[in-house]
């Protein structure tokens, strides 16, 4: 296997990939930015004379696909609690001030449930949504978290 050696990136270079993320890869709208200081042609020529913009770009995007993945993740999680607790049901509740543990009842909200439901299915389905290339789709299974978190939502 090959070593990856990252190579520095100067501090123009990295605006110009952040002014990229911020509109998805339009070079033309990212030679607007004030940071950019470049028209169109010659932001054009920059990035393709320097692929490590090009390649930065990819990582900052990758890093904001994975967070959005993990959010989605997240919210997919807190809706399975809402979903749990509108089925009714006992749990148990530790009072903070003395530290006491006693059996409290969920009262049933079977409509809430129905649109948890709806809501859980919606999210599954923009995660499963989000199109992505071959490479952001090999650097987004490597990242363990989010995939865990949403295989073992979908398998329970």
């Amino acid at each position: 296997m090959k070593d990856i050696v990252e190579s520095p990136i100067s501090r123009e270079h990295e605006l110009i990939a952040q002014a990229m993320l911020q509109t998805r890869g339009d070079l033309a709208k990212a030679s607007r930015f004030d940071a950019v200081a470049m028209n169109a042609m010659a932001l054009r020529r920059e990035v393709k004379e320097n692929p490590v913009i090009r390649s930065r770009y990819h990582e900052l995007l990758a890093e904001e696909m994975q967070e959005k993945g993990l959010h989605i993740a997240e919210r997919i999680l807190k809706m399975a609690e809402l979903q749990e607790q509108a089925f009714g049901g006992e749990y148990e509740y530790t009072d903070p001030d003395t530290g006491l543990v006693e059996t409290r009842q969920h009262m049933q909200d079977p409509k809430m449930a129905i649109e948890l439901s709806k809501e859980i299915s919606r999210l599954i389905s923009e995660g499963k949504g989000q199109n992505l290339g071959g490479k952001m789709a090999l650097v987004l299974a490597s990242k363990e978290d989010a995939k865990e978190l949403l295989a073992g939502f979908l398998d329970s």
